[in-house]
Parts: structure tokens; sequence; C-alpha cells
């Protein structure tokens, strides 16, 4: 029988906020090296740092938004050392949130969430669910930990951002990862759920 499983890879410092209203996906690659930095020794949170990652995020995106797209956002994380990571598209939400906790299960490494059709990025940092999925390839999300770098301030369209290390229902999460539009970035991923996942090495 599949028995409630939870993982979590947040400690208390790993949290980051963006400094500018562009900088998402530089803050998320910070937060991503905090939670797989689990010495507490290196954490990354300086704003011209932050900056830095942006730029070379960037670089590698090919959008005519002129941001980082999460095509970038995964190259960065690889080439800094947190990878590998790929972009994929899930066309079910249920999937969607499988595929994301089953990574973060495989690899300990946290996975980016393609927020808002596309427009913003969240950090997952871990999940609960009936069944651990290393047993159970059919088990059940029953809840999503997130890290929102635009924290405290959320979006009028969109709504609030959870506080850093939330627990959010699946419900609650949809109501912010949504679809991804495909005309957002050019890309030839089909249209789905937008996932920065790690990958095994």
């Amino acid at each position: 029988m599949p028995q409630p499983f939870a993982l979590n890879l947040y400690q208390e410092g790993d949290f980051v906020p963006q400094y500018t209203f562009d900088w998402c996906v530089a803050a998320s690659i910070q937060m991503a090296h905090n939670l797989i930095d689990d010495t507490g020794g290196g954490t990354w949170s300086a704003s011209a740092h932050q900056g830095e990652l942006w730029e070379m995020a960037r670089a590698r995106s090919s959008n005519s938004y002129n941001g980082a797209n999460p095509r970038g956002w995964a190259q960065v994380l690889t080439e800094v050392g947190m990878g590998p990571y790929s972009v994929v598209s899930v066309p079910g939400y249920q999937d969607a949130l499988r595929t994301a906790a089953r990574a973060i299960s495989e690899t300990g490494r946290p996975v980016g969430l393609v927020m808002w059709s596309g427009r913003h990025a969240w950090v997952m940092s871990g999940f609960e669910a009936v069944g651990d999925p290393a047993v159970f390839p059919e088990f059940t999300v029953t809840g999503v930990r997130v890290l929102d770098p635009l924290y405290p301030h959320g979006s009028e369209r969109w709504g609030p951002s959870p506080v850093p290390n939330s627990l959010l229902t699946p419900e609650q999460l949809a109501t912010q990862f949504v679809i991804r539009e495909p005309r957002r970035w050019s890309t030839d991923l089909p249209a789905g759920y937008l996932l920065v996942l790690p990958t095994q090495g």
C-alpha cells in the first residue's frame, strides 16, 4: 500500500528575492544553488551576482522579449555546476507534478517551474505524496513546496506570492502554474506545463 511520503530540500536561508522585476530566473538559479548546497557555507544571494546570472541566462536565451527564457535558465544551471538540467513540456497537469516530484526524488535537486504561461519563474523545492516515487510509479502528488522570488509582491493578475517554503495543494498551484503559451518564446516544444528539470548526469 502506498504510504504518505514527503521530501523537502529547503533550509532556512535558501530563499533569495529577485532584486529587479526582470531577474526571476537569476534569483531562481541562486536558490537552486542554495537548495543543492546543504553545507550552508556557500549561500548565493548577492544582487550583483544575480545580475551576472541574469546576463548569462539572457545571453543563452533566444527570444524577442530580451529576457531570460527557460532554455537559458537550464543552460546556466548546467554550466555553473548544478546540472545537467533540461527543459521539458508535459501536456497533463498531474503528470507534470509527478515528473517534477520524481526528478527531485531521484536527483536530490530542485525543479524550475515556468509560471504564468511563461512569464515568471518559481522553484519547486519539495513535495508531499501518497507513495514513494521510487516504489510506486503512479504515486499521487498531494502538496508542492515552492519558492517564488517575487515574494512578497505577487501579481495583480495571477495572485499573491506564497511565503517561501509554502506547501501548496495542487489546486492552489494550478492558479499560477498554467500551460505555457508557445508564442512567449521561440521553441519547438509542444504546449504544456514547462519544467526546468534536473536529470541524471
